[in-house]
């Protein structure tokens, strides 16, 4: 029972080469976590939210109880990050419940509209820092990570008036895959699939020379090309894309987080562009501009460690491994 009660809280990670090897045990997993995902937006569109977020308590605590093996990943994750064992097994539990609470706000987002979103939105701050960005001409990069709930963020966006361009990886389960996109679409969220193809590169620098906003997660190397930082005290790779398509592009790199507060509601954060180094060495400086991304995650995920999505031995699967 416990390795199908899983599929709850593994229906939105996304695939990768370290993600999921291709077995049929997992393929049937990932079939299992599209039916649970239908099956929480179903009852999410006739019962209230409030009625939702009451079941998701209840559920994130069963989860948090049964899933001992993703509860032990979750719970040595936060020991990295928060240095006191306690506390984390404490947040771990948190953790299921925020999860939970996503989902819930994930399948429903197809009914926020520009006259009710609010009711959930506390406020946005650095709004600015998005406008004074694109009066320049060149687009911004909107850079978050599997922090609080990313999806919703570009959802706000659009309902604000922007044009936004979403950078996806693609998912395991190719009917998941095809749900998220259409929930995506359904708010007029361009949606391009992460791949080495010419064709997907040129419609991101496509977007930003329109001035739309581009948006990326830089917290998971999902394609193996990563480049190594300093992460919680420990030695692993992060992706590459957002300080390379920053540098390619000269559009400023703006992070942007949206995280759940105690009332339920969302707070939209902005800071101003991150400062990135620029010279003639473009390794060295992928390099530090990306060790820079690092800092930035540690200081939000620090902030809101119960929040931070990663349901996976995140310093084991992305660790640098030195040559012998």
């Amino acid at each position: 029972m416990g390795r199908a009660h899983r599929l709850f809280f593994l229906t939105v990670q996304k695939a990768s080469p370290y993600n999921f090897s291709i077995m049929s045990e997992q393929r049937l997993l990932h079939r299992l976590g599209f039916f649970y995902l239908q099956l929480i937006g179903f009852f999410g569109h006739i019962l209230p939210r409030g009625l939702m977020f009451f079941l998701a308590f209840l559920i994130g605590n069963l989860y948090w109880a049964i899933m001992a093996r993703d509860r032990a990943m979750v719970q040595k994750n936060l020991t990295q990050i928060l240095g006191d064992p306690g506390r984390a097994r404490r947040t771990a539990r948190r953790t299921f419940i925020h999860y939970a609470k996503y989902l819930v706000d994930y399948t429903r987002m197809d009914l926020l509209r520009e006259e009710n979103y609010s009711q959930i939105v506390h406020r946005f701050e650095g709004q600015r820092h998005i406008d004074q960005a694109l009066a320049k001409g060149k687009g911004a990069l909107i850079l978050t990570g599997h922090l609080g709930n990313w999806e919703m963020g570009g959802v706000f966006l659009i309902l604000r008036g922007y044009s936004l361009m979403v950078i996806t990886a693609p998912d395991f389960e190719v009917r998941l895959h095809r749900y998220r996109v259409r929930l995506r679409q359904g708010h007029r969220i361009k949606v391009v699939t992460l791949n080495d193809t010419l064709a997907s590169s040129l419609s991101i620098l496509k977007a930003l020379k329109d001035n739309e906003l581009v948006a990326l997660l830089g917290d998971r190397d999902l394609l193996g090309k990563g480049v190594p930082v300093d992460f919680f005290g420990k030695r692993v790779y992060f992706p590459m894309g957002p300080s390379l398509l920053a540098s390619l592009s000269e559009a400023p790199l703006i992070p942007t987080f949206v995280i759940m507060d105690e009332k339920d509601q969302y707070v939209c954060l902005a800071e101003a562009p991150l400062e990135l180094q620029k010279t003639e060495d473009r390794d060295a400086d992928l390099a530090v501009n990306t060790q820079r991304i690092a800092h930035l995650m540690e200081k939000h995920i620090r902030a809101h460690p119960e929040q931070w999505f990663t349901f996976y031995d995140f310093f084991e699967r992305h660790r640098v491994r030195e040559n012998p």
